[in-house]
């Protein structure tokens, strides 16, 4: 199949998803993007678009979107439990000396953006819509919808998690991604005046909190456990609890969290899929490809350098199958050496080990990421 204009359907409508539609879309490409949510999803929680994210953003198009929808930032401060700085890391301007290293910004912000930049390119985005099924019909894709209808598509990209059942049907020898036992909380609250950028802070065996701007006047907390939030009492009173247990800057933040104040909870899922990671007409990108622990901002930042790969690729590749191999090619190394890191971080916050390195683990990764995929 030759690659000139074509019908490609998007099942997902997460941040892989929308930043793939754009991609395409913005590549001159018939674009259909498929979700089961009637409306936009709205978590309250915070996405940390670090530098070679921003930089992916910038080559789709959105960046100055972002940096006007969230809080530009520079450097990272990590404290521990007592409040006293353990080490600063710098953050590299990879998207370019006009724009700032890092943003914060809220979750649906940037899907809100994401999406309407798609939409401008000419994507269509079918929201309330169920994908039964994906069938192979010859070289080209029949997505089987709820209430029987059909969408045809040349290529589907896959962007609906690694726990999906698609996922599941279309690489059925795939391993299942594993839980690694810990859990994210996540909820926006008021900044703290002084606080422009994020602070990562240290607590108890497999505790960690990262506060970060994402609007002036809004902050997003991210506080890890070893297990999820139990018992009776209301999410935001257990995590009043959890944030009472870190350094004071942190703390202080429990009294911005009202009994009303959304909380999201999140498993930490860890795998990343076996090659190839296309079966016929369908590409596997995001979570369902690599399911990143959300460790250094990296689960968001993979998912959108998928869709900045590959708007490269449907710029120059003359064929399908040879688009995916490139995909793969370009991607998969690169994945799994982000999953190696993202994952050692995740071990550290379950046990912590006297020779564990944040600083060095963190400046290691800032290198592997500093040039494109």
């Amino acid at each position: 199949m030759t690659l000139q204009q074509l019908r490609i359907c998007v099942v997902g409508a997460g941040i892989a998803g929308l930043a793939c539609a754009l991609a395409a879309a913005g590549q001159g490409h018939a674009v259909q993007l498929v979700d089961e949510a009637a409306l936009p999803r709205q978590l309250p929680a915070s996405i940390d678009v670090v530098p070679g994210m921003l930089r992916d953003l910038a080559a789709l198009g959105v960046a100055d979107d972002c940096v006007r929808a969230g809080f530009a930032y520079h450097g990272i401060e990590v404290i521990d439990r007592q409040g006293r700085r353990l080490f600063e890391l710098p953050t590299e301007r990879l998207a370019g000396p006009r724009l700032p290293a890092a943003v914060g910004i809220a979750h649906g912000d940037l899907h809100a953006l994401l999406a309407q930049a798609a939409v401008r390119c000419g994507a269509e985005l079918l929201r309330g819509q169920r994908v039964d099924a994906i069938e192979a019909v010859g070289d080209r894709a029949r997505v089987v919808l709820g209430g029987e209808r059909r969408l045809e598509a040349d290529i589907v990209l896959l962007a609906t998690g690694a726990r999906s059942p698609l996922r599941a049907a279309i690489f059925p020898a795939a391993r299942p991604v594993a839980p690694l036992g810990q859990a994210w909380h996540y909820a926006l609250v008021q900044r703290p005046p002084r606080l422009d950028r994020p602070l990562v802070a240290m607590g108890g065996p497999g505790h960690r909190a990262i506060v970060l701007p994402v609007q002036h006047g809004t902050a997003g907390i991210a506080v890890t456990e070893p297990t999820p939030l139990q018992g009776e009492l209301p999410a935001p009173t257990q995590l009043r609890r959890a944030l009472q247990a870190f350094a004071p800057p942190v703390a202080a933040l429990a009294a911005h969290l009202r009994d009303d104040t959304p909380v999201a909870t999140r498993p930490v899922l860890s795998g990343v899929l076996d090659s190839p990671w296309h079966s016929g007409p369908v590409l596997a990108v995001g979570d369902g490809a690599h399911a990143l622990p959300p460790h250094f901002g990296q689960a968001a930042a993979q998912s959108v350098e998928d869709a900045r790969v590959l708007a490269d690729l449907l710029a120059t590749a003359t064929e399908r199958d040879a688009l995916f191999r490139a995909f793969e090619q370009r991607r998969s190394a690169r994945a799994r050496q982000v999953h190696e890191m993202a994952s050692t971080a995740a071990h550290w916050d379950l046990r912590p080990d006297g020779t564990a390195d944040l600083g060095q683990l963190m400046q290691r990764l800032m290198r592997t990421l500093a040039q494109p995929a």
